[in-house]
């Protein structure tokens, strides 16, 4: 099988702590400069909650400076829709307008051909704890909408009558794999006919401080001993990893396939050219060095490629020290005789781990970087730890680079991983 799936991806939009937009996301990403910071969290709880990587602006002020990039017609009907959002929504929403806004999709789309996929819960936890603090006060202060906005489908069906998307639509779980299983799922939407084009939303996923206690409580965590200076907590692939750092995010991707954006005279950013979710039969946190292997093997099985024709990937990488190792020793077996050869970096050194977002805002960073001929920066390498050996991790500058075909790995709570598999456009 030769390699190309006949689907192109066309839009990108991100939110993420490195930027508002697309040109200040790639912008960070070329400088390598962590964009995690540490504010002190309430009373009573560990200091370690403090250090997270979040949005560098509001919802209001992103879509004030980007009214321009927009496509017209989408502006007053977004304006109202980010009033009453909450900021999962709110910077999911903004991150798909981007993505939509970019592809230029005629205004006459076919919306019967068009698909929508929410890669994860629109996981507003902060919102599901305030209806709770209301109900507490008093039952009658939890507001009627509250009854929608908690399914997972709220941002399915707000995304639906924004974009007048009328096709195959649905949300995917996956945890901090959800990205991928997203991408993955509108790959075979598009490959398989149903859709022509298909909008990938990864909404931010917004911890209370009830989450962020249980993932310490469970030694998940990075910052255990040390909170400053906040941008060198996240250390993947360093000995001085210690848990993973909490993000937010959100990410989007307009994903065709390769006649429909040639028909209309669409210029692909990337090719989206395979992807495989498999399964490694536990429902604990702990990694699978076997079901790492199998599932980037498969990933570019489905692709058509070889491990020989990758030259990029961006790893799961979460700082932990039992995933890095894990991942790093199944690269290792992955790759062969050639694990030194291929450019690996983990973009949550520059983000922190944005949870179920990850895997779509690494995916925005792998087809940057394909574009653009570069490797984004390790931040915070500064001793890789032995099990990494002999990878060739990128260093904490950017390299020029011109990488043809590159692998994005994500693994989530339940036993998930995930791979898929970029190609220069």
């Amino acid at each position: 099988m030769s390699p190309g799936s006949g689907v192109v991806i066309t839009g990108l939009g991100v939110q993420c702590a490195l930027g508002g937009g697309l040109d200040e996301f790639t912008a960070a990403l070329r400088t390598g400069e962590s964009r995690v910071t540490f504010e002190p969290p309430a009373d009573g709880l560990p200091a370690t909650l403090g250090v997270a990587g979040r949005p560098r602006h509001s919802p209001t002020d992103v879509f004030e400076a980007q009214l321009s990039t927009v496509v017209p017609e989408l502006r007053d009907r977004l304006r109202p829709l980010l009033r009453r959002a909450t900021r999962t929504k709110q910077y999911a929403l903004l991150a798909a307008v981007q993505a939509w806004s970019q592809a230029e999709l005629p205004a006459d789309v076919d919306g019967a051909r068009t698909g929508l996929v929410i890669a994860g819960g629109n996981q507003a936890h902060e919102l599901y704890q305030e209806m709770g603090r209301k109900f507490e006060r008093a039952p009658s202060f939890v507001r009627p909408s509250y009854a929608v906005d908690l399914w997972d489908t709220d941002l399915l069906g707000t995304a639906s009558e924004l974009f007048g998307v009328l096709g195959e639509g649905l949300s995917t779980g996956g945890a901090s794999a959800a990205g991928n299983v997203g991408l993955v799922t509108a790959l075979r939407m598009v490959r398989a006919g149903y859709v022509d084009a298909c909008l990938v939303i990864a909404p931010m996923t917004e911890l209370s401080a009830v989450e962020r206690m249980a993932f310490f409580n469970l030694g998940a965590l990075g910052a255990k001993e040390q909170q400053d200076p906040a941008s060198e907590r996240s250390r993947p692939f360093d000995t001085g990893h210690d848990g993973f750092i909490y993000g937010e995010g959100a990410a989007a991707l307009l994903l065709e396939s390769t006649a429909h954006a040639a028909a209309r005279g669409a210029q692909p950013l990337a090719q989206l050219l395979g992807g495989a979710v498999l399964l490694h039969g536990s429902r604990t946190s702990a990694p699978s060095l076997a079901g790492e292997v199998r599932v980037m093997r498969a990933a570019l099985a489905d692709a058509g490629l070889a491990p020989a024709d990758v030259e990029y990937v961006n790893a799961h990488a979460t700082s932990t020290p039992q995933g890095d190792v894990a991942e790093a020793e199944a690269l290792r077996e992955v790759f062969g005789d050639r694990a030194g050869e291929p450019w690996v970096n983990a973009t949550k050194s520059l983000t922190g781990h944005c949870l179920g977002a990850a895997a779509a805002i690494e995916a925005v960073a792998c087809v940057q970087q394909l574009r653009l001929g570069f490797i984004h920066p390790n931040a915070n390498l500064k001793a890789p730890i032995p099990a990494a050996a002999p990878l060739r991790l990128a260093p904490e500058h950017e390299v020029p680079a011109e990488p043809r075909y590159a692998l994005s790995n994500a693994f989530g709570f339940g036993g998930i991983n995930t791979s898929v598999v970029f190609g220069r456009a």
